[in-house]
Formats: structure tokens, sequence, C-alpha cells
């Protein structure tokens, strides 16, 4: 069968090549894909940007008539759900004969109320044997009945909710995510770094996130991780067949089994000695008690890592432990960040701004440790209440939340009047954060010109000018310039 992927992205400045890195790509669809062609479909994929409607239609027409897919798989999350729902829409009214599909967090967050759009099955959880069963009883001419996972809208509108199956066991049995797929959308490759799925689930239960929900839809083991061996593999292929000699490996944490994560380094530091390290490595790093561990640092070493992101979150050790449920010290963040030091690794620093419970006195003590540790780079957003969170539910319960959720300047905007931090000083913060943490220890020039840049993207209109304005060839250069300093 012929089965395209829709998938969508925030403020595109191209339509034709909108992915600038290879970061970028969806790991879901993309192993999906790779299931599909193993055994014997063709998938294609578009991808599309919310901000352009009309050129997204006009994109999808001649892909959809050229293709002739049978079947059209979409994923989304929660701020990309309403350009997919009314990009499905138009399918369904142009192309009435083709079977539609959803899945992604969204839709496994929120099953009744996306079964009721304008398609013909929805994905709860992992989506790779369940669209292959799909795919091949539509095959079949058979119309689709008692797939685990599906839940199927007949012709007459009934839903067949079928049970969930167990979480994969053996990630090592699927074969690698489908990169080629995502080549005709590149721009350009401003870096050479791939990114790489090293195990799947997390046992952190942070309140921003779903996670606490995610793992329960299904039985089996939620956090898995591939094996050293299968990890090493992949590697090697992505060396051999794209020439990249940086990989960032996407994961949690790095050290949720230290016993793992040790071996993982081990088999890195022999395959270096190999091919001579040529391929540099980052990754994400949680605190927690077990991980500020110096050996950790040194295998990391070893292994040829050179760049690791933390999330701090919040410099209040009130905020992470009350609000964000995340239970590491201070001191643990100092010393996690002078052992990665000592070991020549780069420091990037995740932060949020305007939490629930949040004052502006919490605030400054994220600007103070940051300032402390002066990390490589950071990537500090506002909150943003996504549904499905317990921090969403918190705000609904205490009254923060006035009307609906305005996503068009998700996270960069404040969301949230709190008793202590204002809308006004959480928008002040989030322009002014570089400022205040690297005034004196970088040339104000270049700080100033970074918070011009955070103050014109918060605004719809500036931020869709300097958007396309920064594209401009000389800009591209002052950018690559800015970012090394």
């Amino acid at each position: 069968m012929n089965v395209l992927f829709v998938y969508s992205l925030d403020d595109i400045q191209s339509i034709q090549k909108p992915l600038r890195s290879w970061t970028d790509i969806q790991f879901g669809i993309s192993y999906i894909s790779s299931i599909l062609k193993a055994h014997g479909h063709r998938t294609r994929l578009a991808v599309l940007g919310n901000n352009k409607w009309e050129q997204s239609k006009g994109l999808l027409q001649p892909v959809i008539e050229e293709f002739s897919p049978q079947v059209i798989c979409f994923t989304a999350v929660f701020s990309q759900y309403p350009f997919i729902y009314k990009i499905a829409d138009y399918i369904r009214s142009r192309w009435p004969d083709k079977y539609l599909v959803i899945g992604g967090v969204h839709a496994t967050l929120n099953p009744d109320a996306v079964i009721n759009g304008p398609f013909n099955a929805l994905c709860v959880g992992e989506g790779e044997y369940p669209i292959l069963e799909l795919c091949s009883q539509l095959n079949d001419d058979r119309l689709p009945q008692g797939i685990a996972n599906l839940w199927i809208k007949s012709s007459a509108g009934n839903i067949e909710r079928n049970k969930t199956r167990d979480f994969l066991r053996d990630l090592d049995l699927l074969p690698f995510p489908d990169r080629d797929m995502w080549i005709p959308w590149m721009h350009e490759q401003l870096d050479a770094e791939f990114s790489m799925l090293l195990g799947r689930g997390c046992p952190h239960i942070c309140t921003y996130c779903s996670n606490h929900v995610l793992k329960k839809i299904a039985g089996g083991k939620y956090v898995r991780m591939r094996s050293p061996e299968n990890i090493i593999k992949e590697v090697d292929f992505i060396r051999n067949q794209y020439n990249s000699s940086n990989i960032y490996f996407e994961v949690e944490s790095i050290a949720l089994n230290k016993n793992w994560t040790f071996e993982l380094c081990a088999e890195l530091e022999r395959y270096n000695n190999k091919t001579g390290k040529s391929i540099s490595y980052g990754c994400n790093f949680r605190i927690t008690p077990h991980s500020v561990d110096e050996k950790l640092f040194t295998a990391f070493e070893k292994a040829n890592l050179k760049k690791i992101n933390i999330g701090l979150e919040s410099g209040s050790e009130r905020i992470r432990r009350e609000v964000l449920k995340r239970e590491y010290s201070n001191d643990d963040f100092v010393n996690t960040i002078s052992m990665a030091r000592n070991h020549g690794l780069k420091i990037s620093i995740y932060n949020m701004i305007g939490v629930p419970g949040e004052t502006l006195s919490d605030h400054m003590e994220t600007v103070r440790l940051n300032r402390l540790c002066l990390p490589d780079s950071h990537s500090t957003s506002i909150f943003f209440p996504y549904p499905g969170t317990e921090l969403y539910e918190t705000c609904i319960r205490e009254g923060l939340l006035k009307g609906s959720l305005d996503m068009e300047m998700e996270r960069r905007k404040a969301y949230l009047e709190l008793p202590g931090f204002s809308k006004k000083q959480i928008n002040k913060a989030f322009i002014w954060f570089d400022y205040r943490v690297y005034k004196g220890h970088k040339p104000l020039w270049v700080i100033l010109a970074h918070v011009i840049a955070v103050k014109l993207r918060s605004n719809p209109t500036t931020n869709y000018i300097f958007r396309s304005i920064v594209q401009l060839p000389l800009l591209r250069n002052l950018r690559a310039l800015l970012a090394r300093r």
C-alpha cells in the first residue's frame, strides 16, 4: 500500500524546505515508516507549516494526486492539533476515499474527543505494529477490526475501542528509523548533528510532563532502553550512510540506569578507538542524587561525549520540590556542572519562567544559578500549561487560566497572572534573561542582540518579520558568529 505521513511545524519560513536540521525529525512516524517499508509498503512524507494554511493545502494536492496514498497518517501534540484537524478535514472533503489515521501524544491523551474528528481510526500509544496490521487488513480488502491500540470508526459512525497492547518489550527488534523520508524537506543543514533514540519512557513524575499518564495506557515495562550493541550498529550506520560526525542521543536521561550507561560508554569508547574518534556525542542528563557521580563523567569523556543538556527548570529548591517534583538540591546542580566542565563537556541548561507558585524572587534564584554556572547555551521558555499534565490541573483548580489557551506564542509569552509574579514581570524576565545571566561575561552587543531577538520573537507580527530577515545570507553568517560567542 501507499501510506502518506503528514507532519506539521510551527512558524516555518519555507513551505518547500521547512526543516533546518536532522534533529528536527519526528521519531514516531519515522519508526512506523521503517516498519511499513520492511513489509513491502511504500511511504512518503509531507511536512506542513501551521502558519501557512493556503500554501500547505497547495503543497498537499500534488503529493496526494501523484503518490495516491490509500492511507494517510497524522501525528500531533496539543499545540499542533487544531491545524492537523483542519488539514484532515480538508483532505476528507477533497479526497473522501482516503483512510485517515491519527496518533501521537494528543490523540493518546484525548481519544474520546479526537475520534469524533474527520479520522477513520485513532492510535493510542505506540503505533508501529497497529499501523502495520491496519495496512495489512486494508490491503486484503477487509474492513479493519480487532487491532489492539486502535479505535476504529465504522461507516455508520460506531466506534470500536480496542484494548491496548503491552509496550514493545525489545526495542532492538525495530528497524532503524526512516530518515530518508525527511531529506526532501531539508532546507539546509546548519549543523551536521543527527539525533538518535536510545530508549522510550521516563520513570520520573515531573508535573509539567505527561509521562505519568502515558505510562498507564498499556501494560508491560514503560521505561525501556536499547542494547549498547544495537545502538553502536545505528551509530555506524549513520556514520557510513550520512557521513555524520555528530550524534545527539535522544533519551530522557543518559543516566537512568548507571550499569547500562557504563556499558554503553565502554562500547562507544571501543568504537571511537576503531574509527579514530570520528564522532562526538551529546545527550540529556537528569540530575538525581545517584547521578552526581564523578565516574559517570569520566566514562562520558572516554566515550567522546562533548555536551550535555541539563534541566534546571527553576533555581528555587522549593519550586522544584513542591511544584515540579524534581528532587535535587542546588548543590547537586552546581557539583554536576563542575564535574561536567572538568571532563571537557559543554553545558546547555533548560529553564522555565512563570511556573505556578513561582515568585519574582524564585526566578532570580534561577538567574543566580545560571550566572554562577554560565552555561555554554540555554533553552529558556515561559511555562505553558499543557492539558494532560498535573500542572494544567493545578492551573484549573487554582483559577489561573482565563479563557482558552492561545498557542500562537506558545512558551514565548506569559499565560498566568501569578500572585507573586505578574504577566508583565514574567515577560520582562523572559526577554532580559540573557542580559541578567551573561552581563559582564559576554560582549554587551552580543547580549543586547539576543535580547532584541527574543523581544521581536515574542510578538506574532515582529516574529514573522524577524524570521524572514534572519534567513538572508549575510545575517545567517552573523547568527553563526553569535552562536560561537
